[in-house]
């Protein structure tokens, strides 16, 4: 398979695969054993490490990944490790680095599963306050993940405001389609401002123009009429003068008084006065077209310095673009098309055995299930959790006790989110786990896998375009906001404990809530995100502490 793209860096490109996907297994071989947090933390690692350390790609590409990975469908975080890889080393080394990056979460999820039914129905309440521990320092390091990518993304008032309304629209409302639509919303909301001012600049500009031609036209009709003047012989009063009258009789008195051959001298005179005349009118025309050209150049000048001083600072700011490395758009056109046509394969055929009254294998419709939910969630792994829920505990595949034991551990877990549809296929088809586990993994990495592959080429062809730079923009302030709204969503479901009492013919089964239920856990919460950022203490380890805390929690409010 060809995967060398027409823009690519050919100092890259040059090397063989071998060593392309040497350096790949080299620098993702422990993120997914180390990558704790969730995905906003996952987020600023991939940063820290690709454009701060190793200068895979720069800060704007960057930024514009992450962008399309939350405006895209499936896991925001992993299609950004696999981006990276992608448009550094080509398609292959990016499927081996989302490999290692899903696969020991994945496993371990699944192992998770296959071992959920030994534990008790009813846990102690010791391990409750463990998981909630685990739960709340994952909260306070989405925070700081979210603090640290508005930070960057809030570059101007309208990215702020995008910022803003992203987090509390997101907050207030999980309907399923508020996120793409908050998505497109950023988007065209820069778009919008950035029209705006470039409408204004214009308009200001041809203004400008309007005024200085009016000045040229006053500095032309002024010269028009010294000229005409001269041309009559009428003398421009440029100083004063005395009055007519008294100007004729003192040329009387001299005409009487001087002899003859004074009358050549006074011709000679007047000639004199019409040339000094004619000499002033030069000079006054000079003046003028000076000083039309003084207005005009004032005009002209600050404009041009204005524009020269913008295009230096834009480029002092933002760097060189890197070329990446993608797929041909032959091959990307193929991608997308499969990934359509296995979309519609997959429901076709279950919707065509449940219209001729034949039971859906439950292997199908994991899969479909997982599918659909790779396929129209964005947001990432906090926004397709209860998306899950519904396709799995609803049928009565998974408990809900089970359900919710698995996406507490979930958080002490490296990797993405999306490694829960693994541990759900292992519960969903007892009969056969290894294979649950299969489908679920496939099923929901696929369409972000896919659809990113497929539309990186367009990126790498639209992404110094002026609009597409201005909707990355607003997707990139839009993706900030909604990592505050994971902060949310998991502060609501961060509390684990077993109700003092059940209700009749039911098993007293463990539940979550909010994390006000004790003020403990917002220092816990308080405490992961200052350690990790003030103290550089890693994320696997502010994590393992939020569990002492919880243990520490539980020893004061058990004695």
């Amino acid at each position: 398979m060809e995967v060398q793209d027409i823009t690519a860096n050919d100092a890259v490109a040059a090397r063989p695969l071998a060593h392309r996907l040497a350096e790949t297994l080299k620098h993702f071989s422990h993120l997914g054993f180390t990558a704790f947090g969730g995905p906003g933390v996952h987020v600023v690692i991939l940063r820290q490490r690709f454009v701060d350390q190793l200068g895979w790609i720069d800060s704007t590409t960057f930024a514009d990944l992450f962008s399309l990975g939350n405006a895209l469908p499936g896991p925001g975080s992993t299609q950004l490790a696999f981006s990276i890889a992608t448009v550094r080393n080509g398609a292959i080394a990016g499927l081996l680095a989302f490999f290692i990056w899903s696969l020991p979460a994945s496993c371990g999820m699944a192992g998770l599963a296959a071992g959920i039914k030994e534990i008790p129905e009813t846990l102690p309440p010791i391990v409750l306050a463990f998981l909630t521990g685990l739960n709340t320092a994952a909260v306070g390091l989405i925070a700081l993940a979210a603090y640290q990518l508005s930070s960057t993304a809030t570059t101007e008032r309208v990215t702020t405001l995008i910022v803003f309304l992203s987090a509390a629209f997101g907050i207030c409302y999980h309907a399923p389609w508020m996120y793409p639509s908050i998505m497109v919303g950023g988007g065209m909301l820069t778009l919008a401002w950035d029209f705006r001012r470039a409408v204004l600049d214009k308009l200001l500009s041809s203004q400008a123009k309007r005024r200085m031609s009016k000045r040229r036209e006053g500095a032309a009709q002024r010269e028009a009429v010294a000229v005409a003047q001269t041309e009559a012989g009428i003398p421009m009063q440029v100083l004063p003068q005395r009055p007519e009258s008294e100007h004729a009789q003192g040329a009387e008195r001299s005409r009487s008084n001087s002899p003859e051959p004074k009358k050549e001298t006074v011709r000679t005179d007047r000639e004199l006065g019409v040339l000094d005349t004619g000499a002033a009118s030069l000079r006054q025309r000079t003046a003028a077209s000076q000083l039309a050209g003084s207005s005009t150049s004032a005009l002209r000048q600050p404009s041009e310095t204005s524009e020269q001083r913008a295009q230096d600072e834009l480029s002092a700011t933002q760097p060189a673009m890197m070329p990446l490395m993608v797929l041909s758009p032959a091959l990307s056109a193929f991608v997308f098309a499969s990934f359509v046509i296995l979309l519609i394969v997959a429901l076709a055929v279950r919707g065509a055995l449940q219209n001729h009254g034949v039971e859906v294998p439950r292997a199908l419709d994991l899969f479909d299930n997982m599918l659909v939910a790779g396929t129209i969630i964005c947001g990432g792994g906090p926004v397709v959790i209860p998306l899950l829920r519904g396709y799995v505990v609803d049928p009565g595949w998974v408990s809900s006790r089970d359900f919710l034991l698995g996406f507490a551990i979930l958080q002490a877990f490296p990797g993405p989110n999306f490694a829960f549809a693994c541990y759900l296929g292992v519960l969903s088809l007892p009969s056969n786990p290894p294979l649950g586990a299969v489908l679920g993994f496939l099923g929901i990495f696929t369409p972000g896998i896919m659809l990113k592959l497929s539309l990186l080429p367009l990126y790498n062809r639209w992404r110094r375009n002026t609009v597409a730079k201005s909707v990355l923009r607003g997707l990139n302030a839009a993706a900030s906001g909604l990592v505050y709204t994971a902060v949310w969503q998991l502060f609501l479901v961060g509390y684990i404990y077993t109700p003092p009492h059940a209700a009749p013919g039911q098993v007293n089964q463990s539940v979550s809530g909010p994390l006000t239920a004790d003020p403990w856990w917002a220092v816990v919460a308080a405490g992961s995100f200052v350690a990790t950022q003030s103290f550089g203490v890693l994320p696997a380890l502010s994590v393992l502490l939020g569990g002492v805390a919880g243990l520490a929690w539980f020893g004061v409010i058990s004695k």
